[in-house]
């Protein structure tokens, strides 16, 4: 029997919950915002292309080159994504989009110029500046334009296409390196000159020019999106539509305290174990286990794209197969499956002795773990009110920041505990991957009990934010 909150959107008519019944508009603004947010990560493997030159140029330290490529882009990118998302849950989030696009072309490009370490650091830290609202907004619009079922969809492919695009991006790069020589001959008198990485980065920045009228001529209606867009007309009471004025961001917040953390701290636990695995497995593949790099570039890029892909198909059959039985709350419930299943897996990796099993377990931990993973968006706007939800959204992306960037110094302590073990780094990376899952796991299990209550909570705030 089908459960009760499981029926169409409200407002649409029976039968249009369907992916023939998106308009073609809705499926341009998603194409918008995913060539965004691939186009705003091609900085960074530029950069790691070039980094040998670069360093020369500049006379730079590794630690000073760690500065740039980490510390500047994440730390200023977590400072900027609160503010950012304020103005675009107040203001037309295009020109805030094209505004931070502005900025993240224009300080890439100043960045050519660097004559020093101060200054690449300041220009990389505008750079990660202009990127930071992009997550925030995304996950804040996706709702304004799908909606039920296909709204969970749109949210997978944008998330899905971004991990398959990196590793195309990363490709045209090493093309782009070898090409801007090609092209220095028809170049202005004034950057032939310049070097291979300067140029690069100028080529780089230049798109951003291109992509600044699609953001502003997007389809977007101005105004937020009705109460209950984001979730079954079953779990919106309307209760709060008679008093109240709409709760601010710290108002709903303690309001919804308990839930709230619950998700945010979960998601950024698995964001954790997800970093930790990721810096250190290539480096267990070479260290422990006699693996070159080609070889380790190899077989994590097939493990990486396969686990996508099959995550991918997994979290789409679990969402649309289950929610008529079970309602959205289904969307937590896996979750919870997926971080068992990766600490389950975690414990496996100590197991591996060889890079192709090593990389095995790394394929079926991603594959687990990305199933779960691409529910989360659809989980987060269900729980957030539309006028405070790219705020929200902003939160979290900052702790996902934070905590992904502690977990590799996590592993890194532990290990440096086990030098005395010839697998010592392999078992501090699986036993920080396996606490962080379980973690995980703990705190979203109770969010399934309370899931229905936490979504109607963000429909009365909606209801309390209409005129």
């Amino acid at each position: 029997m089908s459960h009760p909150t499981a029926r169409a959107h409200p407002g649409a008519t029976p039968g249009t919950d369907t992916i023939a019944s998106v308009p073609l508009a809705s499926w341009w603004t998603l194409l918008v915002l995913l060539l965004l947010g691939l186009y705003t990560i091609a900085d960074r493997p530029m950069v790691s292309l070039q980094v040998e030159a670069l360093r020369k140029d500049l006379l730079l330290s590794d630690f000073q080159i760690g500065l740039v490529q980490g510390v500047s882009v994440a730390l200023f990118a977590a400072v900027a994504g609160y503010p950012l998302a304020w103005l675009a849950d107040r203001f037309d989030a295009r020109y805030v989009l094209a505004g931070s696009m502005a900025v993240w072309s224009g300080a890439l490009g100043l960045s050519a110029f660097s004559r020093s370490f101060e200054e690449l650091f300041l220009l990389n830290a505008l750079v990660g500046a202009g990127e930071a609202c992009l997550v925030p907004i995304s996950l804040a619009l996706v709702p304004r334009v799908f909606r039920g079922r296909q709204r969970h969809l749109a949210n997978s492919i944008m998330m899905t296409g971004g991990r398959l695009g990196t590793g195309l991006i990363i490709a045209l790069c090493g093309w782009l390196v070898l090409a801007v020589d090609t092209w220095r001959p028809v170049l202005p008198e004034v950057l032939q000159s310049l070097a291979t990485w300067r140029l690069s980065l100028l080529a780089i920045a230049l798109p951003g020019i291109v992509l600044l009228p699609l953001i502003l001529l997007l389809p977007l209606q101005r105004q937020a999106p009705r109460a209950a867009e984001a979730a079954p007309a079953a779990w919106s009471t309307g209760a709060g539509a008679a008093s109240g004025s709409a709760p601010g961001v710290l108002r709903y917040l303690r309001q919804n305290a308990v839930s709230l953390a619950l998700f945010f701290f979960g998601v950024a636990m698995l964001v954790m174990a997800i970093t930790s695995l990721s810096v250190f497995a290539p480096v267990v593949a070479m260290r422990q286990m006699g693996a070159t790099a080609a070889q380790v570039g190899n077989a994590m890029g097939a493990a990486t794209i396969a686990a996508t892909v099959v995550g991918f198909l997994i979290a789409q059959l679990a969402y649309w197969r289950l929610v008529p039985r079970y309602g959205p709350k289904v969307a937590v419930m896996f979750m919870v499956i997926a971080a068992a299943g990766a600490a389950v897996l975690a414990l496996c990796l100590p197991m591996a002795t060889t890079p192709t099993q090593l990389f095995g377990v790394y394929g079926l931990f991603f594959t687990v773990v990305n199933a779960g993973v691409l529910l989360s968006p659809t989980i987060l706007q269900d729980i957030t009110p539309a006028p405070l939800r790219a705020r929200l959204a902003a939160i979290t992306v900052t702790l996902n920041i934070v905590l992904g960037a502690l977990g590799p110094t996590i592993v890194g302590a532990v290990s440096d505990q086990l030098k005395g073990r010839a697998d010592g780094l392999l078992l501090a990376t699986a036993g920080t991957a396996f606490a962080c899952m379980v973690v995980a796991a703990l705190l979203l299990a109770p969010m399934v009990g309370r899931y229905p209550a936490a979504v109607d909570a963000a429909r009365r705030g909606e209801d309390a934010a209409r005129p």
